[in-house]
């Protein structure tokens, strides 16, 4: 294929639409404003809504989450009634690009969640610089490890230490995540200049700038007014760097197809999502105080700081973390007597219901009496509200099932999930309920430190052979569109099925 006919995708993962939008109009992202002055682009939106884990998934699948089955980098096993992270023995998924009709070339850069490289034609790169670190880094072909290394080392991010943290730690971050953005585009240029026809290549860095970075509620200390001025301006200097990437990138690749997207964004958190298992414990109840009494090892994990939490946990082999993560979010539970119980979240709230025929010790029967209990459940959830100025805490409490259907993975999912209200989740000190009564929370900061949280939007820019200058969508597309649109635009096909449908805005080709 000619060079006339590349198409390469740049994904700034976790980029939020609303910053982006700013910084072009004052001029501070010269390239992307470049890019959608020359080409189309629009919102999206994502499966990041509901399950704040999955839209990479469901990006790289071109499936929705009830046939991917991946919403989170540890998941519930219900057969074995333990955590793990998603792997390919137990939730086999793999990207649209390793299926496609054509005889493309394909070179991928630390697409996130991707579980591991494997054969077909062209570069795969997994694990090297992104947010999650769910796999280590790996390379296909394999011959290709020892020269990468050798020419840009090994390159991680640094693990995320959760807990409010210095300024002198948040800046050191900011450092790290620069230096990150400056190697990934080292190497990423190194691969551009082998034969290639699609290119995806994904910076991972505002993920975790939006995280850590977002406000000064990250921060456990107050500092002066010149570090308040550095601190503030930290999250614009990445977004900043990630623009200087795309033009690097564009210049190497002047007769590509360039689509720069994001598939979801970043804004104030508002997840008290750390008061959710006190408040479920209380309605599947119905009483005021109903915590189960933990087990030795989940009192230690509970007690202990999350920094020492998150250091612990990151720090020993998988099945040693698989193991601790279970002993800590279900260490003392009575499964006898349990009809619902809280699934580990970082944004939403999740619940699964101990259902007989799918939970290896379920209890309650599927059907109608399940239907009363998630009933039940939402209505308790929805009760309570902020004691300081009697506002709900909680938009929506919804199936699972009736937001994204039945597919073949749907036993996989949450049966419920909590999607609080737009406030932020630093003001939420205390909660109250006329039927389940209050609940004070065990600090007033945001406990795992996260000043960001996801906002449910992404949104694409695409500039290119065949695709209209300057025009914004009227209508949102939504991410699982992205991958048949893809397919369209490159004339070619996957054998795996796809959700979405092509964006038709972006395949006017002459």
């Amino acid at each position: 294929m000619s060079n006339a006919h590349q198409l390469m995708l740049i994904g700034l993962d976790a980029a939020d639409s609303v910053l982006i939008d700013g910084w072009i109009q004052s001029g501070s992202l010269p390239n992307l404003a470049w890019l959608r002055n020359s080409g189309t682009s629009g919102r999206l939106d994502t499966s990041a809504k509901y399950l704040a884990g999955s839209p990479w998934p469901t990006f790289y699948t071109g499936q929705l989450p009830c046939q991917h089955g991946v919403y989170e980098s540890f998941q519930w096993r219900h057969e074995k009634l333990d955590y793990a992270i998603p792997t390919y023995d137990w939730i086999p998924i793999t990207p649209f690009w390793r299926h496609l009709d054509k005889d493309l070339a394909v070179i991928t850069y630390d697409v996130p969640m991707v579980q591991g490289c494997q054969a077909a034609k062209g570069i795969e790169i997994c694990g090297w610089a992104g947010h999650d670190n769910l796999v280590p880094p790996e390379v296909h072909p394999a011959a290709l490890l020892a020269e990468i290394k050798s020419r840009f080392g090994t390159w991680r991010m640094v693990r995320e230490t959760f807990g409010p943290s210095s300024f002198d730690r948040l800046l050191s971050l900011k450092q790290n995540l620069l230096e990150n953005i400056k190697r990934s585009t080292e190497l990423s240029m190194w691969l551009l200049k082998r034969p290639w026809d699609v290119a995806v290549i994904v910076f991972g860095a505002l993920h975790r700038g939006g995280h850590r970075l977002w406000d000064r509620t990250s921060l456990n200390e107050t500092i002066s007014e010149k570090e308040g001025n550095i601190f503030d301006q930290s999250l614009k200097d990445l977004y900043i760097a990630c623009d200087n990437a795309v033009g690097q990138l564009i210049a190497a690749a002047p007769e590509a197809a360039i689509i720069v997207f994001s598939l979801h964004g970043m804004m104030k958190n508002s997840a008290p999502i750390d008061l959710l298992d006190n408040m479920l414990a209380r309605v599947v109840s119905n009483k005021y105080d109903s915590l189960a009494k933990p087990s030795l090892l989940q009192w230690l994990g509970e007690a202990s700081p999350n920094a020492w939490r998150g250091y612990i946990a990151q720090h020993m082999p998988d099945r040693y973390r698989n193991r601790l993560m279970t002993i800590w979010r279900t260490g003392g539970v009575d499964w006898k007597n349990t009809s619902a119980f809280p699934l580990r979240a970082d944004l939403q709230g999740y619940i699964r219901i101990n259902m007989q025929g799918r939970e290896l010790k379920g209890i309650v029967p599927p059907g109608t009496l399940s239907d009363a209990l998630c009933v039940r459940i939402s209505s308790g959830l929805k009760s309570f509200r902020n004691s300081l100025n009697g506002k709900a805490i909680i938009e929506e409490v919804c199936r699972t099932d009736e937001v994204f259907g039945m597919g073949p993975r749907s036993d996989r999912l949450p049966d419920l999930i909590v999607c609080w209200k737009d406030t932020p989740s630093d003001g939420h000190s205390r909660i109250e309920s006329e039927s389940y009564g209050c609940i004070q929370r065990k600090t007033p900061h945001i406990p795992n430190g996260r000043s960001g949280s996801h906002r449910p939007e992404g949104f694409f820019i695409a500039c290119g052979r065949g695709i209209p200058a300057g025009v914004q969508l009227q209508k949102k597309a939504h991410i699982v569109d992205l991958a048949p649109t893809i397919l369209r635009y490159l004339g070619t096909q996957t054998s795996r099925p796809l959700s979405g449908k092509f964006i038709s805005e972006l395949t006017d080709q002459e």
